[in-house]
């Protein structure tokens, strides 16, 4: 990814976070439990966007645009977790971020699909299969790139301006309890629907819970311990299993086009289904067994 007038602010901006967290970056996505809610929620906010303006420049072009995006996922859960106290502040934020992960979305799902097949067959099978959907990942533009640089500078210099002092750990309690009830909701809704579009909210819903888990862990070790690790294999299976779902689809609209490749794909396909299906299942029964979420408060 080449356009050096993109590294001078960026590293500036790194810069920046780093003065805000004492000269020190930590790549953790924790909350700070010895700082008050306001403090630590801009804290963390500010390594995102560093980091996410580091890995923009730093990283090869489809890497940084996924770490990016990932970044962007990252605080707007962030603001999720205490979204009932925020107003219009989370609407405008969380616009801002979604807006600026869509700037890089060009070849999302052309890029999910050919990762799709390179885990289902890391040995390259398939490479009729492989060669096309490789043909149809896109190139992002270079000023889409310089465009969401831009966005993370403008959502840096507001962060100082957000209106958080008011908060306190019991709100983040609050929205925790409510990422829970609204994964356990799309979860049911999941399972009773069985559609690749209900299972991809149910994986939204995963990950902000398991996002809020990671920032609320060192608070509320007690309560939250032993979530972290299998919250993130529920998301990655649903992430797998959406994916298949839509490699499947992608495969039986283009017919007959890979000659001796596409039935053996497709039975490979619906056998590592199989499979994560029975894992999903596991995985949710052990993390929404209870109706609501308990904190000892």
């Amino acid at each position: 990814m080449t356009g050096t007038p993109r590294h001078r602010p960026l590293t500036k901006l790194q810069r920046e976070a780093d003065r805000h967290n004492g000269g020190e970056s930590t790549m953790a996505y924790r909350l700070d439990s010895d700082t008050p809610l306001g403090r630590a929620l801009r804290t963390a906010a500010r390594q995102q966007l560093a980091d996410a303006a580091e890995d923009l420049t730093a990283l090869p072009e489809e890497e940084a645009v996924h770490a990016t995006r990932k970044h962007c996922k990252k605080l707007r859960a962030l603001l999720r977790l205490v979204r009932g106290e925020l107003g219009d502040l989370y609407r405008y934020e969380n616009a801002h971020y979604r807006t600026l992960a869509n700037t890089l979305s060009t070849s999302r799902d052309a890029v999910s699909l050919r990762d799709a097949l390179e885990k289902l067959s890391p040995d390259d099978k398939f490479p009729q299969i492989q060669s096309f959907l490789e043909s149809r990942i896109q190139r992002t533009e270079e000023p889409a790139l310089r465009t969401a640089a831009e966005l993370l500078h403008q959502g840096a210099a507001r962060i100082d301006h957000w209106p958080l002092d008011h908060l306190r750990w019991r709100n983040a309690r609050k929205g925790y309890r409510r990422s829970y009830k609204r994964a356990r909701k799309a979860m049911k809704k999941a399972f009773e629907e069985e559609t690749p579009e209900q299972f991809h909210e149910y994986r939204k819903r995963v990950k902000d819970h398991w996002y809020h888990t990671r920032l609320l862990e060192d608070k509320y070790a007690e309560a939250l311990g032993g979530r972290r690790k299998p919250l993130k294999k529920l998301a990655s299976a649903l992430g797998d299993w959406r994916d298949l779902q839509l490699l499947r689809r992608r495969l039986v609209l283009e017919g007959e086009s890979f000659e001796g490749e596409l039935i053996p794909l497709l039975d490979a396909i619906e056998a590592r289904l199989g499979e994560l299906r029975r894992k999903l299942e596991k995985l949710s029964r052990k993390l929404f067994v209870d109706k609501k979420f308990a904190f000892d408060d």
